[in-house]
């Protein structure tokens, strides 16, 4: 309970004392997709010990990062992703602390005061402790300890009612096959389940049974034939029952008869303490010393399990949602490209050049995000081309970097072919923009028609699913009509 205190302490402490940070870098983040930055200045401080060891790799590729985050320098979305991660797993370890120290404390303890177990209150029922013992002739056995309910003097047991005897005859053996050979331990039971009939024994019985029911037969040489008799009451009426036994010497051994003294110690000390709120264990057994402590509850380790399991799934489930962004980026541009060649031609059919062509689809695509379209990954990377041609980078290099960059490989293929266009001044980049068009609608009608087919293998499963429905409907009424 303690450990789980001082890890919930230092997170929500670390957390306080870093939220203090004013760094520019917290405030650019979106609270849909980082839900959680709230822990990202003390996962920021975390990040920079991995990035001092040379770790950040960790939390995934740069080159994929940029990819994803088109407008973001690699390195920003690199510390984004590490804070993302690393912020997952500091509220993965709060939670599961949280949920420790909370099973921990609200986990009554079942030892009071070194040797006390508590009572239920009168009319609870019986409470049974499942307990460690420790002594020199048992290590770490496991005690199961019935403690009477709290009972006041005076108080009336319920009356049962209905006829026990055939009830009797058959419990009362216990595990015992047979009333000509008994051996184990008698069922003296003081009630009968779902009736209003008490019993009480007599007390001749304890010359051969104890009050629990165990065997008094130690000194037995030869088998002994008994009665046992005891006094049911119904209300005002009462009435004997009697029970004949043989009982058969035992074959014990020393720890046989250590656990006999012990529960019989045990039932004494109940009774002794029937109308007190605590029940006390017995220090020792026969001059044994005996130690009591409670059964280990390992429901705190395992939930320190589950939360380094949690730990576990948060890398793979991070690298899994970047290539699936790469995924989604790679079909967005695929998608757009037939339509950026297609601007492209018309912009150069009407006579401007491939910079400007270039320039002017930028701006438009600008203006579209302005009024609040979506963002496309394809245009992102024409606005950093432009930018890197306005700062005076050559043309060429530029297409190529662009291609390059993109990382598809039409676009690869459309950067080159521009580039090479300025290199060898082609005066038919436009019937091979034509071309390439064609090309990429075709492509694209090629991209939809599998998307459809996977679309459509998908919905087999539920489709099969409801021919078996459908055959059931009309199969099963037709079988049941049959008569054979």
């Amino acid at each position: 309970m303690y450990l789980s205190l001082i890890i919930l302490g230092i997170i929500i402490l670390a957390t306080l004392l870093t939220a203090k940070d004013k760094d520019p870098f917290y405030k650019s983040l979106d609270s849909k997709e980082h839900p959680l930055k709230i822990l990202y200045p003390l996962a920021s401080r975390i990040y920079a010990l991995f990035f001092k060891g040379g770790r950040e790799s960790l939390f995934g590729g740069t080159d994929a990062l940029r990819e994803i985050y088109v407008d973001e320098k690699p390195e920003i979305s690199l510390k984004k992703q590490g804070c993302k991660c690393l912020a997952s797993i500091l509220a993965v370890i709060a939670v599961t602390a949280f949920i420790c120290f909370a099973y921990s404390y609200s986990k009554e303890s079942l030892i009071i005061d070194g040797n006390g177990l508590k009572r239920n209150g009168a009319g609870s029922g019986t409470r049974r402790y499942s307990l460690v013992l420790n002594s020199e002739m048992a290590e770490n056995d496991i005690i199961e300890i019935d403690v009477s309910e709290r009972q006041l003097e005076g108080e009336d047991f319920e009356k049962l009612k209905s006829d026990v005897k055939q009830y009797l005859d058959i419990h009362v053996l216990g595990k015992n096959g047979s009333r000509e050979c008994v051996k184990n331990k008698l069922e003296l039971i003081e009630t009968i389940p779902g009736t209003s009939v008490t019993i009480k024994w007599a007390e001749e019985n304890s010359w051969f049974v104890a009050v629990d029911g165990s065997l008094k037969n130690e000194e037995f040489e030869t088998p002994v034939r008994v009665i046992l008799s005891a006094e049911l009451s119904y209300y005002e009426k009462s009435w004997d029952y009697e029970i004949g036994l043989t009982i058969y010497p035992p074959d014990v051994t020393e720890k046989d008869l250590f656990e006999a003294a012990l529960y019989e110690q045990l039932e004494e000390a109940d009774e002794e303490t029937i109308n007190e709120e605590m029940f006390r264990l017995p220090g020792s057994v026969d001059g044994i010393a005996l130690s009591w402590t409670e059964e280990e509850d390992n429901t705190v380790r395992n939930f320190f399990l589950l939360g380094l399991l949690a730990i576990g799934i948060i890398f793979p489930s991070m690298k899994r949602d970047i290539k699936k962004k790469q995924k989604e980026r790679s079909d967005q541009m695929i998608k757009d490209y037939p339509d950026i060649v297609s601007k492209f031609i018309m912009l150069v059919t009407a006579g401007m050049t491939c910079r400007a062509a270039w320039d002017k689809i930028c701006r438009d695509y600008l203006r579209t995000r302005e009024k609040g379209s979506d963002m496309k990954y394809a245009y992102e990377e024409m606005l950093i081309s432009n930018r890197e041609m306005q700062l005076g980078i050559p043309e060429i290099k530029v297409y190529e970097r662009f291609g390059v960059r993109c990382s598809v490989p039409v676009y690869n293929r459309f950067g080159n072919m521009l580039a090479r266009n300025i290199k060898r001044g082609s005066a038919s980049i436009i019937e091979i923009l034509e071309s390439e068009a064609k090309e990429s609608f075709a492509e694209r009608r090629e991209n939809v028609r599998k998307k459809g087919e996977e679309t459509g293998t998908k919905l087999l499963i539920p489709m099969f699913g409801m021919l078996i429905l459908v055959i059931a409907i009309v199969v099963v009424p037709a079988f049941t009509s049959f008569s054979f």
